[in-house]
């Protein structure tokens, strides 16, 4: 009887110890079920319009720059007509003014050198007519004479010049009426030349001075007058730089509507399967609304928990093996790309059932890129080292 009692207490103990060995075998293999997960790319219109044509379906393989539809242009070219119209006046404008702008420079300058010229001669003149006439004075009177004539000629050219200008438009009435003053005066210059020389010629007598003396006060008055004309050439390069800011903008606008039109084209933004169509033919869709979604068949994974007691033995970039009931008997390999440091917590009932206590666990993403995997499959990870799977 006690040979008896000492046999069965045997085998108690081994199915103890067995149960036990087991327990802790079980617990250290580390082997997580989890569902297949694939990345998914929607596909947005960019510009607002109506669904002219859908090129795709679902359940097509499309590769990346694909086009899976098109908006409607029609209103879109139109507003390319008018842009390119805009832009071409805009750059007429900007010509018309550079023109301006090259010949207001022209006239200006070569008046404010007439006028720099009169005025030395008027003053040379004047203090020859207060020395009293010489024979030199004389030919240098009618060496004035002619010089005065060529200022003549030269305002008079400029003035010929602008006057052609202000009846195409290209200058104001404002700036014919000073170069016409410039005209009057190198006239008057020429006059008051003759005039100084027959004086010259009678002899010198007071009125003489006093002829020669306002003769440099005209050529001073002429020079300010040239002068002010330079002011001329800020207001045409400030006109010109309008002129440039409305080209630039302009062709902003005519840029932005050829960029909507190439947009009118969706195309695929990576290779994939379109495995939701979210609209028809002739629907009106908005800016940023979602037309398709492309799932990438080589790009998923499986997010799985793992016990906190069990999370220091997985590190991320360890290599995991995979299995899945759809293709018994084969085993596919991952590995472990993050872990996520926010614990989630679940409640376990206790067995001996005298109350709940907290288990902890941490989501673990194995990333697969397998293709073979499909998205919602069911697979179960083993985070198990080889060397321990024996």
């Amino acid at each position: 009887m006690r040979e008896k009692f000492s046999q069965v207490l045997s085998l108690l103990v081994i199915s103890f110890l067995i149960i036990t060995g087991c327990g802790k075998q079980q617990e250290t293999l580390l082997k997580v079920d989890g569902i297949v997960e694939a990345e998914e790319v929607d596909v947005a219109a960019k510009i607002p319009g109506r669904l002219q044509a859908i090129k795709a379906r679902e359940g097509d393989l499309v590769r990346a720059g694909e086009i899976l539809a098109y908006i409607e242009i029609k209103e879109l070219k139109e507003k390319e007509k008018q842009a390119q119209a805009a832009v071409e006046a805009a750059r007429a404008q900007y010509e018309k003014a550079q023109n301006a702008l090259l010949l207001q420079e022209k006239a200006s300058e070569a008046d404010l050198q007439a006028a720099r010229a009169a005025l030395s001669q008027a003053m040379s003149q004047y203090d020859k007519v207060k020395k009293g006439p010489r024979a030199q004075q004389v030919e240098q009177a009618r060496a004035k004479l002619d010089q005065a004539k060529a200022a003549l000629e030269v305002a008079e050219k400029s003035y010929q010049r602008t006057k052609q200008l202000f009846e195409s438009g290209a200058v104001s009435q404002q700036m014919l009426d000073e170069v016409k003053a410039k005209y009057e005066a190198a006239r008057q210059e020429m006059l008051y030349a003759e005039e100084g020389l027959s004086l010259l010629e009678e002899g010198t007598q007071e009125e003489d001075i006093r002829a020669a003396a306002a003769a440099v006060q005209q050529a001073q008055a002429a020079l300010l007058k040239a002068e002010a004309g330079k002011m001329q050439d800020l207001i045409a390069r400030n006109a010109v730089q309008m002129a440039e800011a409305d080209l630039k903008r302009a062709e902003a606008v005519l840029a932005e509507v050829r960029s909507s039109l190439e947009e009118a084209a969706i195309k695929a933004p990576c290779n994939g399967i379109i495995v939701s169509k979210y609209v028809d033919e002739g629907e009106i869709v908005a800016a940023g609304m979602p037309l398709f979604t492309i799932q990438q068949p080589d790009k998923n994974w499986v997010n799985v928990k793992v016990k906190e007691t069990q999370l220091g033995r997985i590190k991320e970039g360890q290599e995991v093996s995979v299995t899945s009931p759809a293709f018994p008997g084969k085993t596919f390999s991952g590995w472990v790309e993050s872990i996520r440091p926010k614990p989630d917590y679940a409640i376990q009932r206790a067995t001996n059932e005298r109350g709940d206590k907290d288990i902890i666990s941490y989501n673990v993403k194995v990333r697969l890129d397998n293709p073979e995997f499909k998205a919602g499959m069911s697979v179960t990870v083993d985070f198990q080292p080889k060397q321990e799977e024996k």
